[in-house]
């Protein structure tokens, strides 16, 4: 078993102490999508302690890091794909190490480090946007919410995830014959979520690409443990209440 854990987590556990000694012993995995998150985000300016104590402890359970992206960490639940930390994500790695030892932004650097940060953030806008209104677009076809929740939808949301996998792997893996079982947490929470996003007034946020993706590295037997009230509702409502880790 491993525990699969949001950013928000390791922002807590850097805070809490208490928590932190009642969780170091657990298989609680770093990711990816942390380091991503962390190393890009407007916090390791504007609230630098917080997010030194965060990556922090990320090195403290370094031994159970899953440094592939989400996608090809999907990929290579089905084939064979080569991936090396050192060589994709190695500046990342070096820069979160140097900054928990206590290096910082250079300040001559950190108006160029926000626009990087705005403009990542402005790419998953600009997606969730398009996501938004393509949902606004189905929704006004939808005659019986009731009757459209009920569709079978799950292999239109293999589909998208196919097409995560193909653009993340240069075309060389998709997920023929994949058995979707194994990611039963993101298929059947990423299918109601997007039934919601046709079904109700909930819109794509830009850090639900974060959220979603992250929920790929949770296999049966695993926990994911977040404090988003939002993924939490949805896991619960797509009936993944078991896979939840409760502090």
């Amino acid at each position: 078993m491993k525990i699969i854990a949001d950013t928000n987590i390791w922002y807590g556990l850097g805070q809490d102490e208490e928590l932190y000694k009642k969780t170091k012993d657990l298989p609680i995995v770093p990711s990816f999508v942390n380091i991503h998150e962390l190393s890009k985000s407007e916090n390791l300016i504007d609230k630098e302690e917080l997010c030194r104590n965060a990556i922090r402890m990320l090195f403290r359970f370094q031994k159970n890091v899953i440094y592939q992206p989400p996608f090809i960490y999907l990929a290579q639940l089905h084939q064979e794909y080569a991936f090396d930390p050192a060589e994709e994500i190695g500046q990342w790695l070096n820069f979160t190490s140097k900054f928990a030892k206590g290096h910082s932004i250079d300040p001559s650097k950190r108006e160029v480090f926000k626009k990087e940060v705005e403009a990542i953030r402005g790419d998953l806008k600009d997606v969730a946007n398009i996501f938004n209104e393509e949902a606004e677009k189905i929704r006004a076809k939808i005659l019986s919410k009731k009757d459209h929740k009920n569709i079978d939808t799950y292999q239109i949301t293999a589909g998208f995830l196919n097409f995560c996998v193909e653009k993340s792997t240069k075309e060389t893996c998709d997920l023929e014959d994949f058995d979707l079982d194994n990611i039963e947490l993101l298929m059947k929470t990423l299918d109601y979520f997007f039934k919601s996003l046709e079904t109700s007034q909930m819109k794509v946020q830009a850090n639900d690409w974060y959220d979603f993706a992250i929920l790929t590295y949770v296999q049966p037997g695993d926990k994911y443990w977040t404090r988003e009230k939002r993924w939490l509702r949805l896991i619960k409502e797509a009936g993944c209440e078991d896979y939840l880790y409760e502090e």
